[in-house]
């Protein structure tokens, strides 16, 4: 998810980062003529270990893989997969149930029916399994697997802070923040691609989920001006994503996995006669939780339904 305010935009509020060891997503980028670019990590990066110690300050592992970012944003990569079907997408429908009709597939929506000779699911398992009707019934292991796999980040409150200028790197600072105990978890520099929008991004305690926004927006700028310099004060927008209420992405009976286990080899056989699919990130048996397992789910089921089309 690619958001924008009234002066910024490509802010990553959903996946942000890849690495070259996620070979099928930067084969994806290079083939899609997608530029990317490095995370800005030189300066002074801070962590914070608990309240009564003093921070430790560090210089970032030069000689670590870096990481990098898409440029404009993740949703630059959903546009330009989507460029050359955009007449035959079909947007706002909420599918309620899916129906083995033998040769073919009924997808339900609130308000229309398609039929399809291949369906794939790409949302999370679990909200699958807790949103959509199956005709005829799944049997209970599949029914298993998606009801107990988690969705990666589902719990997870994203938040960007936009600014003028670059304060901390001004001050020879990375904008980097690693904290164990305070209402920021995580920050970061979130400069964007052409290095003319200003803002840093990161993760709000899970533990404040039960406050407002304003007041966790008050705690992070405080946390915030206290490690990182008063130049967070000078903020011109606060934006923020509580994924745990997203309805298309979360289920509310759902717990926090900090260590979510993904990749069930039942995710990779196909349903309803040979018809249906699951796949997406948490089905991934390669780097769950990465937009490499999605790019990686996707490759695999494509090439199985194309083999079974061959046959």
């Amino acid at each position: 998810y690619t958001a924008s305010t009234e002066t910024h935009d490509h802010l990553e509020m959903g996946a942000t980062w890849f690495g070259f060891k996620h070979e099928h997503l930067k084969n994806l980028l290079d083939e899609l003529k997608l530029d990317y670019f490095k995370q800005f990590q030189e300066g002074e990066s801070t962590l914070v270990f608990n309240s009564m110690s003093p921070p430790h300050h560090f210089q970032a592992d030069t000689s670590a893989p870096p990481s990098y970012r898409i440029a404009n944003g993740s949703e630059a990569l959903i546009k330009s997969l989507a460029k050359p079907f955009n007449d035959k997408i079909q947007l706002n429908q909420l599918v309620k149930e899916t129906t083995d009709c033998g040769d073919h597939i009924e997808i339900t929506t609130h308000n229309s029916v398609f039929k399809a000779n291949n369906v794939l699911f790409t949302i999370p398992p679990r909200l699958a399994a807790a949103r959509i009707l199956f005709n005829p019934e799944l049997d209970n292991e599949i029914k298993s697997a998606m009801q107990t796999t988690p969705t990666w980040m589902e719990q997870a409150i994203k938040f960007v802070l936009t600014f003028k200028k670059p304060f901390w790197r001004e001050a020879g600072k990375s904008g980097m923040l690693i904290s164990q105990i305070a209402p920021v978890v995580e920050v970061y520099d979130h400069i964007n691609y052409s290095n003319d929008q200003f803002a840093l991004m990161g993760f709000v305690n899970p533990k404040l989920k039960e406050y407002s926004t304003r007041e966790r927006k008050e705690q992070v700028i405080t946390y915030l001006c206290r490690y990182l310099g008063e130049g967070v004060s000078d903020y011109l927008e606060y934006k923020e994503k509580d994924w745990s209420l997203d309805p298309f992405t979360a289920v509310q009976a759902s717990g926090e996995n900090m260590q979510p286990n993904y990749g069930n080899s039942i995710f990779a056989k196909p349903y309803m006669n040979d018809k249906l699919f699951f796949i997406g990130t948490e089905t991934s048996s390669v780097f769950g939780g990465y937009m490499e397992g999605a790019v990686y789910s996707g490759k695999q089921t494509a090439a199985k339904i194309i083999a079974n089309m061959d046959s």
